[in-house]
Protein backbone atom coordinates (compact mmCIF):
# COMPACT_ATOMS: atom_id res chain seq x y z
CA UNK A 1 0.00 0.00 0.00
CA UNK A 2 1.37 3.37 -1.29
CA UNK A 3 2.15 5.91 1.89
CA UNK A 4 0.40 8.96 1.88
CA UNK A 5 1.70 12.62 3.19
CA UNK A 6 0.74 14.08 6.24
CA UNK A 7 -0.12 17.34 7.69
CA UNK A 8 0.56 18.50 11.27
CA UNK A 9 -0.87 21.03 12.93
CA UNK A 10 0.67 22.47 16.40
CA UNK A 11 3.14 25.04 17.56
CA UNK A 12 5.86 25.02 15.70
CA UNK A 13 9.84 26.36 16.97
CA UNK A 14 12.84 25.73 15.18
CA UNK A 15 16.14 27.73 15.20
CA UNK A 16 17.39 29.67 12.29
CA UNK A 17 20.86 30.38 14.18
CA UNK A 18 21.68 30.74 17.94
CA UNK A 19 20.27 34.04 18.04
CA UNK A 20 17.02 33.73 16.19
CA UNK A 21 13.92 30.80 16.34
CA UNK A 22 11.88 30.50 13.76
CA UNK A 23 7.86 30.27 15.32
CA UNK A 24 4.95 29.08 14.04
CA UNK A 25 1.95 29.66 16.10
CA UNK A 26 0.13 27.82 15.45
CA UNK A 27 1.56 26.37 12.33
CA UNK A 28 1.29 23.07 9.50
CA UNK A 29 4.18 21.41 9.02
CA UNK A 30 3.63 18.72 5.66
CA UNK A 31 5.23 15.79 5.08
CA UNK A 32 5.86 13.58 2.16
CA UNK A 33 4.99 10.16 2.00
CA UNK A 34 9.08 10.38 1.25
CA UNK A 35 9.39 11.48 4.12
CA UNK A 36 10.70 14.87 3.81
CA UNK A 37 9.56 18.77 4.87
CA UNK A 38 7.34 19.73 1.49
CA UNK A 39 5.91 22.80 3.12
CA UNK A 40 5.97 24.65 6.61
CA UNK A 41 3.73 27.42 6.98
CA UNK A 42 0.89 29.26 8.66
CA UNK A 43 -1.33 28.31 6.05
CA UNK A 44 -3.64 25.80 6.37
CA UNK A 45 -2.96 23.66 3.05
CA UNK A 46 -5.62 21.36 3.56
CA UNK A 47 -7.50 22.13 0.72
CA UNK A 48 -4.44 21.76 -1.80
CA UNK A 49 -3.78 18.32 -0.37
CA UNK A 50 -6.86 16.72 0.11
CA UNK A 51 -5.11 12.97 0.17
CA UNK A 52 -2.90 13.82 2.85
CA UNK A 53 -4.13 12.69 6.35
CA UNK A 54 -4.56 16.01 9.02
CA UNK A 55 -2.73 15.36 12.61
CA UNK A 56 -4.33 17.99 15.08
CA UNK A 57 -1.83 18.63 18.14
CA UNK A 58 -3.60 21.93 19.06
CA UNK A 59 -2.08 23.12 22.47
CA UNK A 60 1.29 20.19 21.69
CA UNK A 61 4.80 22.10 20.43
CA UNK A 62 6.25 20.62 17.73
CA UNK A 63 10.47 21.09 17.48
CA UNK A 64 13.08 19.32 15.50
CA UNK A 65 14.91 15.51 16.64
CA UNK A 66 17.52 16.53 19.59
CA UNK A 67 21.19 15.72 18.08
CA UNK A 68 23.51 14.22 20.79
CA UNK A 69 27.15 14.65 19.28
CA UNK A 70 28.88 12.94 22.25
CA UNK A 71 28.08 9.49 24.36
CA UNK A 72 29.22 6.31 25.07
CA UNK A 73 26.77 3.08 25.01
CA UNK A 74 28.81 0.85 27.11
CA UNK A 75 28.99 3.07 29.97
CA UNK A 76 25.14 3.69 30.41
CA UNK A 77 24.31 1.00 32.77
CA UNK A 78 26.31 2.68 35.56
CA UNK A 79 24.87 6.62 35.42
CA UNK A 80 24.33 8.41 37.93
CA UNK A 81 27.32 6.72 39.77
CA UNK A 82 29.17 9.11 42.46
CA UNK A 83 31.37 11.53 40.27
CA UNK A 84 35.28 11.26 40.72
CA UNK A 85 37.55 12.70 38.54
CA UNK A 86 37.97 11.74 35.01
CA UNK A 87 41.02 9.31 34.99
CA UNK A 88 39.72 7.57 38.51
CA UNK A 89 36.85 7.37 36.99
CA UNK A 90 38.05 5.52 34.04
CA UNK A 91 39.70 2.93 35.96
CA UNK A 92 36.93 2.67 38.81
CA UNK A 93 33.68 2.02 36.43
CA UNK A 94 34.20 2.79 32.55
CA UNK A 95 36.91 0.36 31.96
CA UNK A 96 35.72 -2.63 33.93
CA UNK A 97 31.95 -1.92 32.70
CA UNK A 98 33.75 -1.98 29.03
CA UNK A 99 34.90 -4.96 29.43
CA UNK A 100 32.21 -7.00 29.96
CA UNK A 101 31.28 -6.14 26.05
CA UNK A 102 33.59 -8.87 24.35
CA UNK A 103 30.02 -11.03 25.57
CA UNK A 104 27.87 -10.68 22.28
CA UNK A 105 24.63 -11.21 24.49
CA UNK A 106 25.88 -8.47 26.74
CA UNK A 107 26.39 -5.83 23.71
CA UNK A 108 23.33 -6.86 21.83
CA UNK A 109 21.15 -5.91 25.21
CA UNK A 110 22.78 -2.69 25.84
CA UNK A 111 22.77 -1.64 22.27
CA UNK A 112 19.51 -1.72 21.89
CA UNK A 113 18.05 -0.32 24.92
CA UNK A 114 20.68 2.34 24.83
CA UNK A 115 19.05 3.45 21.26
CA UNK A 116 15.63 2.79 22.92
CA UNK A 117 16.04 5.03 25.30
CA UNK A 118 18.10 7.46 23.17
CA UNK A 119 14.55 7.33 21.40
CA UNK A 120 12.55 8.01 24.58
CA UNK A 121 14.23 11.02 25.27
CA UNK A 122 13.64 12.84 21.85
CA UNK A 123 16.86 12.43 20.40
CA UNK A 124 16.13 11.18 16.69
CA UNK A 125 20.48 11.79 15.71
CA UNK A 126 23.98 10.22 18.01
CA UNK A 127 27.31 10.34 17.62
CA UNK A 128 28.30 7.54 19.81
CA UNK A 129 31.42 5.15 21.39
CA UNK A 130 31.15 1.81 21.83
CA UNK A 131 34.42 -0.45 23.30
CA UNK A 132 37.81 -1.76 21.84
CA UNK A 133 35.45 -4.70 20.43
CA UNK A 134 34.92 -5.42 17.01
CA UNK A 135 32.39 -7.43 17.75
CA UNK A 136 30.73 -5.26 19.98
CA UNK A 137 30.57 -2.17 17.35
CA UNK A 138 28.90 -4.60 14.67
CA UNK A 139 25.94 -5.13 17.07
CA UNK A 140 25.46 -1.87 18.10
CA UNK A 141 25.27 -0.71 14.50
CA UNK A 142 22.39 -3.65 13.62
CA UNK A 143 20.66 -2.36 16.75
CA UNK A 144 20.98 1.34 15.50
CA UNK A 145 19.53 0.02 12.09
CA UNK A 146 16.61 -1.81 13.94
CA UNK A 147 15.92 1.23 16.01
CA UNK A 148 15.83 3.27 13.02
CA UNK A 149 17.95 6.19 14.79
CA UNK A 150 20.34 7.99 12.96
CA UNK A 151 23.67 7.18 14.57
CA UNK A 152 27.23 7.87 13.93
CA UNK A 153 29.71 4.85 15.72
CA UNK A 154 32.76 4.07 16.44
CA UNK A 155 34.86 1.46 17.82
CA UNK A 156 37.37 2.97 20.82
CA UNK A 157 40.85 2.49 19.46
CA UNK A 158 43.53 2.39 22.12
CA UNK A 159 47.24 0.52 21.63
CA UNK A 160 49.25 2.19 24.43
CA UNK A 161 48.55 3.01 28.56
CA UNK A 162 45.03 1.00 28.93
CA UNK A 163 44.46 -2.01 30.78
CA UNK A 164 45.08 -5.50 29.58
CA UNK A 165 41.63 -6.22 28.60
CA UNK A 166 41.05 -3.40 26.72
CA UNK A 167 44.80 -3.15 24.75
CA UNK A 168 44.80 -3.29 20.70
CA UNK A 169 47.48 -3.87 18.67
CA UNK A 170 47.82 -1.31 16.43
CA UNK A 171 47.44 -2.98 12.89
CA UNK A 172 44.49 -4.89 14.19
CA UNK A 173 42.69 -1.35 15.66
CA UNK A 174 42.96 -0.01 12.01
CA UNK A 175 42.31 -3.48 10.26
CA UNK A 176 39.15 -3.54 12.15
CA UNK A 177 38.05 -0.19 11.89
CA UNK A 178 38.68 -0.32 8.23
CA UNK A 179 36.40 -3.24 8.03
CA UNK A 180 33.32 -1.62 9.99
CA UNK A 181 33.72 1.32 7.37
CA UNK A 182 32.80 -0.40 4.52
CA UNK A 183 30.60 -2.29 6.19
CA UNK A 184 28.52 0.45 8.08
CA UNK A 185 29.67 4.13 6.63
CA UNK A 186 26.45 5.58 4.72
CA UNK A 187 24.96 2.26 5.03
CA UNK A 188 20.45 3.34 4.34
CA UNK A 189 21.83 7.03 4.67
CA UNK A 190 21.53 7.16 8.08
CA UNK A 191 24.22 5.12 9.62
CA UNK A 192 27.49 6.43 9.30
CA UNK A 193 30.97 5.57 10.63
CA UNK A 194 33.23 7.80 12.95
CA UNK A 195 36.88 7.12 13.86
CA UNK A 196 37.18 6.97 17.37
CA UNK A 197 40.65 7.34 19.12
CA UNK A 198 39.72 7.46 22.73
CA UNK A 199 42.42 10.11 23.91
CA UNK A 200 46.06 11.16 23.28
CA UNK A 201 47.05 9.35 26.65
CA UNK A 202 45.81 5.58 24.94
CA UNK A 203 46.99 6.15 21.45
CA UNK A 204 50.38 6.35 19.91
CA UNK A 205 51.82 8.27 17.53
CA UNK A 206 51.13 5.77 14.59
CA UNK A 207 47.62 5.25 15.19
CA UNK A 208 46.88 8.74 15.12
CA UNK A 209 48.86 9.53 12.40
CA UNK A 210 47.03 6.23 10.51
CA UNK A 211 43.51 7.45 11.58
CA UNK A 212 44.21 11.01 10.28
CA UNK A 213 45.18 9.02 6.82
CA UNK A 214 42.30 6.86 6.94
CA UNK A 215 39.86 9.73 7.85
CA UNK A 216 41.16 11.85 4.85
CA UNK A 217 41.12 8.52 2.62
CA UNK A 218 37.36 7.13 3.61
CA UNK A 219 35.47 10.62 4.27
CA UNK A 220 34.65 9.31 7.74
CA UNK A 221 34.22 11.19 10.83
CA UNK A 222 36.71 11.27 14.04
CA UNK A 223 35.45 11.44 17.66
CA UNK A 224 38.10 12.22 20.58
CA UNK A 225 38.36 13.46 23.66
CA UNK A 226 40.34 17.12 24.29
CA UNK A 227 41.34 19.43 27.10
CA UNK A 228 38.62 17.40 29.91
CA UNK A 229 41.05 17.69 32.84
CA UNK A 230 44.05 19.10 34.28
CA UNK A 231 45.78 15.54 35.21
CA UNK A 232 45.02 14.31 31.45
CA UNK A 233 46.47 17.47 29.96
CA UNK A 234 49.40 16.93 32.43
CA UNK A 235 50.16 13.20 31.70
CA UNK A 236 49.73 13.94 28.18
CA UNK A 237 52.20 16.49 27.75
CA UNK A 238 54.16 14.07 29.54
CA UNK A 239 53.85 11.60 26.83
CA UNK A 240 54.22 13.68 23.75
CA UNK A 241 56.81 16.32 24.74
CA UNK A 242 57.75 16.87 21.60
CA UNK A 243 54.37 18.53 20.62
CA UNK A 244 53.64 22.40 21.41
CA UNK A 245 50.01 21.49 23.53
CA UNK A 246 47.35 18.68 23.51
CA UNK A 247 45.50 19.75 20.29
CA UNK A 248 48.95 20.08 18.72
CA UNK A 249 49.39 16.31 18.89
CA UNK A 250 46.22 16.24 17.12
CA UNK A 251 47.01 19.09 14.20
CA UNK A 252 50.10 17.61 13.27
CA UNK A 253 49.04 13.56 13.59
CA UNK A 254 46.30 14.54 10.99
CA UNK A 255 43.35 14.33 13.75
CA UNK A 256 42.08 17.30 13.00
CA UNK A 257 39.44 18.10 10.24
CA UNK A 258 35.53 19.44 9.00
CA UNK A 259 34.67 15.97 10.41
CA UNK A 260 36.29 15.97 13.69
CA UNK A 261 34.51 16.29 17.14
CA UNK A 262 36.19 17.39 19.84
CA UNK A 263 34.23 16.36 23.60
CA UNK A 264 34.55 18.87 26.27
CA UNK A 265 37.84 21.31 24.96
CA UNK A 266 37.61 22.73 28.53
CA UNK A 267 40.95 24.34 29.22
CA UNK A 268 42.04 25.47 25.63
CA UNK A 269 44.86 27.88 25.02
CA UNK A 270 44.70 30.76 22.50
CA UNK A 271 46.94 28.54 20.32
CA UNK A 272 45.18 25.52 20.53
CA UNK A 273 41.41 27.21 19.70
CA UNK A 274 43.26 28.60 16.63
CA UNK A 275 44.13 25.51 15.57
CA UNK A 276 41.28 24.30 16.15
CA UNK A 277 39.71 27.37 14.00
CA UNK A 278 42.13 26.58 11.54
CA UNK A 279 40.91 23.17 10.76
CA UNK A 280 37.32 23.82 11.24
CA UNK A 281 37.20 20.86 14.14
CA UNK A 282 33.81 21.07 16.05
CA UNK A 283 33.50 20.96 19.75
CA UNK A 284 30.64 19.41 21.51
CA UNK A 285 29.99 20.85 25.32
CA UNK A 286 28.99 18.35 28.02
CA UNK A 287 28.10 20.64 30.65
CA UNK A 288 27.08 18.15 32.84
CA UNK A 289 29.47 15.37 32.71
CA UNK A 290 32.20 18.29 32.74
CA UNK A 291 30.70 19.49 36.63
CA UNK A 292 29.98 15.52 37.63
CA UNK A 293 33.64 14.21 37.31
CA UNK A 294 35.01 18.03 38.67
CA UNK A 295 36.72 18.48 35.43
CA UNK A 296 35.78 22.12 34.88
CA UNK A 297 33.28 24.69 32.95
CA UNK A 298 33.41 25.16 28.82
CA UNK A 299 33.64 29.01 28.72
CA UNK A 300 30.83 28.82 26.08
CA UNK A 301 30.39 32.89 25.54
CA UNK A 302 34.21 33.39 24.82
CA UNK A 303 34.16 30.41 22.51
CA UNK A 304 31.02 31.68 20.40
CA UNK A 305 32.34 34.63 20.51
CA UNK A 306 35.71 33.43 18.88
CA UNK A 307 33.22 31.92 16.15
CA UNK A 308 34.12 27.74 17.30
CA UNK A 309 31.52 25.62 16.12
CA UNK A 310 29.99 23.78 18.94
CA UNK A 311 27.03 21.85 19.89
CA UNK A 312 25.65 19.53 22.76
CA UNK A 313 26.66 15.99 23.96
CA UNK A 314 25.07 13.92 27.10
CA UNK A 315 28.38 12.22 27.73
CA UNK A 316 26.74 9.19 28.98
CA UNK A 317 27.86 7.95 32.07
CA UNK A 318 30.32 10.97 32.57
CA UNK A 319 26.78 12.97 32.40
CA UNK A 320 24.06 10.75 34.24
CA UNK A 321 21.14 11.36 31.80
CA UNK A 322 20.48 10.63 28.23
CA UNK A 323 18.03 13.51 27.96
CA UNK A 324 18.88 16.21 25.73
CA UNK A 325 16.50 18.99 27.82
CA UNK A 326 18.62 18.14 31.01
CA UNK A 327 21.84 19.07 28.70
CA UNK A 328 20.35 22.13 27.41
CA UNK A 329 19.33 23.47 30.99
CA UNK A 330 22.64 22.52 32.49
CA UNK A 331 24.54 24.15 29.52
CA UNK A 332 22.47 27.55 30.57
CA UNK A 333 23.75 27.61 34.53
CA UNK A 334 27.10 25.98 33.64
CA UNK A 335 27.67 29.37 31.62
CA UNK A 336 25.80 31.44 34.56
CA UNK A 337 28.55 29.63 36.97
CA UNK A 338 31.45 30.61 34.87
CA UNK A 339 30.17 34.46 34.90
CA UNK A 340 29.00 34.77 38.72
CA UNK A 341 32.80 32.84 39.64
CA UNK A 342 34.53 34.92 37.28
CA UNK A 343 32.59 38.36 38.51
CA UNK A 344 31.96 39.00 34.90
CA UNK A 345 28.76 40.15 35.26
CA UNK A 346 28.42 42.04 31.85
CA UNK A 347 28.60 39.03 30.04
CA UNK A 348 25.75 37.23 28.77
CA UNK A 349 25.12 33.79 29.66
CA UNK A 350 23.94 31.42 27.40
CA UNK A 351 20.15 32.13 26.16
CA UNK A 352 16.99 29.82 26.19
CA UNK A 353 17.36 30.26 21.69
CA UNK A 354 21.18 29.36 22.37
CA UNK A 355 20.71 26.18 23.99
CA UNK A 356 18.11 25.21 21.84
CA UNK A 357 20.29 25.95 19.09
CA UNK A 358 23.09 23.51 20.27
CA UNK A 359 20.45 20.93 20.99
CA UNK A 360 19.24 20.87 16.88
CA UNK A 361 20.65 23.01 13.97
CA UNK A 362 24.29 23.26 16.25
CA UNK A 363 24.09 19.46 16.14
CA UNK A 364 23.13 19.09 12.63
CA UNK A 365 26.04 21.46 11.76
CA UNK A 366 28.93 19.87 13.89
CA UNK A 367 28.20 16.76 11.54
CA UNK A 368 27.71 18.13 8.73
CA UNK A 369 24.16 17.39 8.15
CA UNK A 370 22.47 20.91 8.20
CA UNK A 371 21.34 20.32 5.24
CA UNK A 372 19.48 17.63 6.04
CA UNK A 373 18.24 17.92 9.45
CA UNK A 374 18.22 20.13 12.63
CA UNK A 375 16.03 22.55 11.96
CA UNK A 376 11.79 22.55 10.43
CA UNK A 377 12.84 23.69 6.95
CA UNK A 378 11.03 22.60 3.36
CA UNK A 379 13.61 19.81 2.16
CA UNK A 380 14.95 18.70 5.10
CA UNK A 381 14.14 15.41 6.53
CA UNK A 382 11.43 15.30 9.01
CA UNK A 383 12.69 14.01 11.79
CA UNK A 384 11.14 16.01 15.22
CA UNK A 385 9.38 15.79 18.04
CA UNK A 386 5.70 16.33 19.41
CA UNK A 387 5.95 17.46 22.91
CA UNK A 388 3.78 18.44 25.61
CA UNK A 389 4.79 21.23 27.67
CA UNK A 390 1.75 22.31 29.12
CA UNK A 391 1.86 18.95 31.08
CA UNK A 392 4.68 19.49 33.25
CA UNK A 393 3.01 23.06 33.83
CA UNK A 394 2.21 24.03 37.58
CA UNK A 395 -1.35 25.22 36.16
CA UNK A 396 -1.47 23.29 33.35
CA UNK A 397 -3.70 25.06 30.41
CA UNK A 398 -4.76 27.92 33.04
CA UNK A 399 -1.58 29.23 33.37
CA UNK A 400 -0.84 33.26 31.66
CA UNK A 401 2.64 32.00 30.92
CA UNK A 402 1.85 30.30 27.63
CA UNK A 403 3.73 32.96 24.41
CA UNK A 404 6.25 30.19 22.65
CA UNK A 405 9.62 31.23 24.53
CA UNK A 406 7.94 30.93 27.59
CA UNK A 407 6.39 27.22 26.70
CA UNK A 408 10.11 26.17 24.91
CA UNK A 409 11.77 27.50 28.38
CA UNK A 410 9.10 25.11 30.36
CA UNK A 411 9.95 22.48 28.53
CA UNK A 412 14.01 22.84 28.78
CA UNK A 413 13.63 23.27 32.92
CA UNK A 414 10.80 21.45 33.56
CA UNK A 415 10.70 18.54 30.71
CA UNK A 416 12.10 15.25 30.71
CA UNK A 417 11.28 11.96 28.95
CA UNK A 418 7.74 12.47 29.75
CA UNK A 419 6.96 15.10 27.47
CA UNK A 420 8.16 13.95 24.42
CA UNK A 421 4.64 12.33 23.43
CA UNK A 422 6.04 11.32 19.57
CA UNK A 423 9.11 10.67 18.06
CA UNK A 424 9.43 11.34 13.84
CA UNK A 425 12.41 10.36 11.76
CA UNK A 426 12.61 11.03 7.97
CA UNK A 427 8.55 11.17 8.80
CA UNK A 428 8.58 7.97 10.00
CA UNK A 429 6.73 7.34 13.71
CA UNK A 430 9.20 5.44 15.88
CA UNK A 431 7.70 3.78 18.73
CA UNK A 432 8.85 4.18 21.83
CA UNK A 433 9.07 1.72 24.22
CA UNK A 434 7.91 2.23 27.86
CA UNK A 435 9.59 -0.80 29.54
CA UNK A 436 12.97 -2.49 28.34
CA UNK A 437 14.62 -4.78 28.51
CA UNK A 438 16.64 -4.53 32.54
CA UNK A 439 20.41 -5.01 31.84
CA UNK A 440 20.50 -5.31 36.36
CA UNK A 441 18.23 -8.40 35.80
CA UNK A 442 20.27 -9.83 33.24
CA UNK A 443 22.73 -12.91 34.79
CA UNK A 444 25.06 -11.36 32.34
CA UNK A 445 25.38 -8.19 34.40
CA UNK A 446 25.89 -9.96 37.64
CA UNK A 447 28.68 -8.43 40.07
CA UNK A 448 30.78 -11.88 38.63
CA UNK A 449 30.83 -10.73 35.18
CA UNK A 450 33.37 -7.54 36.22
Amino acid sequence: MKKSGAIYKALLISAKSPKKLKIYNPGFLVISPEGIIENISKKDPRKKLKNYSFHDYSGFLICPGFIDTHNHLSQYSFAGLEGQELLTWLKTYAFPEEKKFKDQKIAQIAAQNFFQELIRNGTTTTLTYITTHKIATDIAFQQAQKSKIRAIIGKVMMDQNSPRFLIEKTAQSLKDSLELIDKWHNKDGRLFYALTPRFAITCSRKLMQDIGKIAQEKNVYVQTHLSENHQEIQITQKLFPQYKSYTDIYYQTGLLCPRTILAHCIHLTSTEIQLIKKTQSKIAHCPTSNRFLMSGIMPFRKYQNLNLQMSLGTDVAGGYSLSMLNEMREAIENSKTVILFQGKKNIPPMTITEAFYLATLGGAKNLSLQSQIGSLEKGKQADFLITDPISIDPMRDKSPYQNPIQLLSKLIYRGNNSVIKEVYIKGEKIMIYKKHQSLLRNPHFSAKSS
